[in-house]
């Protein structure tokens, strides 16, 4: 498929997703569920946030790619506008942003579902054996796998962005235009997370250290270790 046709896929996904409903109680949860996960993967990944050198790109990943923190008007951008996006922006930024958004919504709709597992245990205050028994509960091995794959796939695309004057260049040069054409929220998320990235060795290192530990952490809860978070060298 095309970025375009990705994209589109993409958009099908997210505004299936259950969140944009009117019902409160599982929204509340899902935000409950959220914040937990936030606040675990910070944790975790403490070497990466307190590296002034790569907190940005962490932060960029755990909340906004990661945490898909606030994506509806970055959809609401590409339903839109998503063929002058196309005109106006580099294959390659595409192709990233579609690649960005496909981990984005997988971990939407995870997350949706281990909500209605956890249902209202999720009422009160969420501690580590509880979302472990979910985790379990839900199972979907395969998806979480994918899930990882995907924030992987991200890497090669962040870092041939970086490593292009060219690409660089042309992106920055189409600030305004994007905006006037009417997907500003796109534009200003892939800006976000491109300078992000400035200053990492390598992008694809980067992630996939990440998705590395996080698969080992998924193992470790499914194998029911008693330190389940617990990361060693690796």
């Amino acid at each position: 498929m095309s970025a375009g046709e990705r994209l589109q896929h993409g958009l099908e996904r997210f505004f299936a997703l259950r969140q944009h409903g009117e019902d409160l109680p599982f929204n509340m949860r899902l935000e409950n569920l959220q914040a937990y996960q936030r606040e675990r993967l910070l944790k975790t990944h403490a070497n990466l946030i307190n590296d002034p050198k790569t907190e940005p790109a962490a932060r960029f990943l755990i909340e906004d790619v990661y945490g898909g923190r606030d994506l509806k008007p970055v959809a609401i951008d590409i339903r839109r506008a998503v063929n002058k996006a196309q005109r106006l922006l580099p294959r390659r930024v595409m192709d990233t942003s579609a690649t960005v958004l496909e981990a984005a919504i997988l971990t939407q709709e995870l997350d949706e579902a281990l909500t209605d597992t956890l249902a209202e245990r999720l009422d009160l205050p969420l501690d580590d054996d509880v979302w472990c028994w979910g985790y379990r509960q839900q199972g979907q091995p395969e998806l979480r796998g994918k899930q990882l794959e995907v924030i992987r796939q991200i890497g090669p695309h962040l870092d041939r962005y970086v490593r292009s004057r060219m690409i660089q260049s042309t992106f920055r040069l189409v600030r305004k235009p994007a905006h006037a054409a009417g997907f500003g929220n796109l534009y200003d998320f892939l800006e976000l997370g491109f300078g992000a990235m400035k200053g990492i060795d390598r992008c694809d290192t980067l992630l996939d250290r990440l998705a590395t530990i996080e698969q080992h952490i998924m193992q470790q809860v499914l194998d029911e270790h008693p330190r389940p978070y617990e990361v060693r060298s690796l």
